[in-house]
């Protein structure tokens, strides 16, 4: 595991993919945070606090010119907690470790950064089940 977030269960219309514009010459890993920077625009999520879409449907090479890229939208995915320790419930947000999760702040939600919630008790280190519904 590259820190990328696998998808266990894709939910609503088969994970509710939305398609967005990206840099024709940069890599995506599949299941990589993305971060949204314009309007429809996203790349692979670049620091905490930046507002987020969900996580890429597939691998895009930094060589093959496409422009756009799916994001899935909702869905259950294994991730890794960067830091504090996620009980059920909690929203969690990107650290600014690549594909990482932090609990997230008061103002994460409001902002557009948090990424989804717990669905399972795990600690910084540990692998974790969370919900994503953007």
């Amino acid at each position: 595991m590259a820190n990328e977030l696998i998808v266990t269960d894709l939910l609503g219309n088969n994970g509710d993919i939305i398609n967005f514009t990206c840099s024709g010459t940069t890599a995506i890993i599949k299941g990589a945070i993305m971060e949204l920077l314009t309007d429809r625009t996203v790349q692979t999520v670049s620091a905490a606090d930046v507002p987020v879409v969900g996580i890429a449907a597939y691998a895009k090479s930094a060589t093959d010119g496409k422009t756009s890229i799916g994001v899935i939208t909702n869905c259950i995915a294994k991730v890794l907690a960067e830091t504090g320790n996620p009980t059920i419930g909690d929203t969690v947000s990107p650290s600014a470790t690549a594909n990482r999760v932090n609990l997230a702040s008061s103002l994460d939600d409001e902002k557009g950064w948090a990424l989804g919630y717990a669905l399972e008790d795990f600690s910084a280190g540990e692998t974790g089940l969370i919900r994503i519904k953007k």
